[in-house]
């Protein structure tokens, strides 16, 4: 069974997952008001294609410095991630240049860029190349590099070689995840080095990341946030760690919650 065959609840317990972190049977059948074997079904479906991992009594994110697949992360969240998208594209002029790096909330930018006149979008990412493959206004540019099938993306040396061909107006950014103290994080050295790489090279930086991303852990450091000009995202946690960080840091913060879409 492949992502495009999960169920509805299914999904929406990924989106739990990546959001509030390990969820319980117990919990998890009440919530849906099913048996506790429907959801154990469930969860066996969603570890048995990677996308979560069991322990004694409920579910988690896949082990820590592993990213889930970029169909999961898509369908994670998709309605914050489309806002934020929206709120990115109103941002960017026509004529500009502009990186696009890894993630799937990257994707969702590119898509929400298909109307725009006169841009350059240079990108690692095939799902922007292909969001993108229908907008002939648009001159898009793909690095070469080695192809990471589970990421749909490009990196290594050829590709970060790329990219420093160009001085873009705009790179917009993902994380694989946020931290008060170091910054933007990534689960590998090369998604490292293409967001350090994208950063370097360009006049302005976007980071579209929703509020799940404060909840994950990953292990590489990207940048810290004054390297970032400002920050879209759906809503900040509850505690005050994250705005302070950003606030001292300089970082503008756009809030994309339903209430400002």
């Amino acid at each position: 069974m492949g992502q495009d065959m999960l169920s509805s609840r299914q999904r929406d317990i990924l989106a739990l997952i990546e959001a509030e972190g390990a969820q319980y049977i117990e919990q998890l059948a009440s919530r849906y008001q099913v048996t506790t074997q429907t959801v154990r079904r469930d969860i066996n479906a969603l570890c048995d294609l990677g996308y979560a991992r069991r322990f004694h009594g409920g579910v988690d994110a896949p082990v820590e410095g592993r990213n889930i697949s970029i169909n999961a992360r898509a369908a994670l969240n998709s309605a914050a991630k489309r806002r934020i998208a929206t709120r990115i594209a109103e941002a960017i002029e026509p004529g500009s240049t502009v990186f696009m790096g890894i993630g799937s909330t990257v994707q969702f930018v590119a898509e929400a860029l298909r109307d725009h006149n006169g841009l350059r979008i240079v990108t690692n990412n095939i799902d922007v190349a292909l969001a993108l493959s229908n907008a002939p206004q648009i001159e898009v540019h793909i690095t070469g590099g080695l192809f990471r099938h589970n990421d749909r993306d490009v990196v290594g040396a050829d590709s970060l070689q790329f990219f420093e061909k160009f001085y873009a107006t705009h790179a917009v950014i993902g994380a694989g995840a946020l931290n008060p103290e170091k910054g933007v994080l990534d689960f590998s050295y090369s998604e490292a080095q293409t967001t350090s790489t994208l950063i370097a090279n360009s006049r302005v930086q976007f980071l579209a990341a929703d509020v799940s991303k404060w909840s994950r852990d990953a292990s590489v450091r990207v940048v810290p946030f004054n390297r970032i000009t400002a920050f879209f995202t759906d809503k900040l946690p509850d505690d005050d760690l994250a705005g302070a960080a950003l606030a001292a840091a300089g970082t503008e913060v756009v809030l994309c919650g339903e209430d400002t879409a």
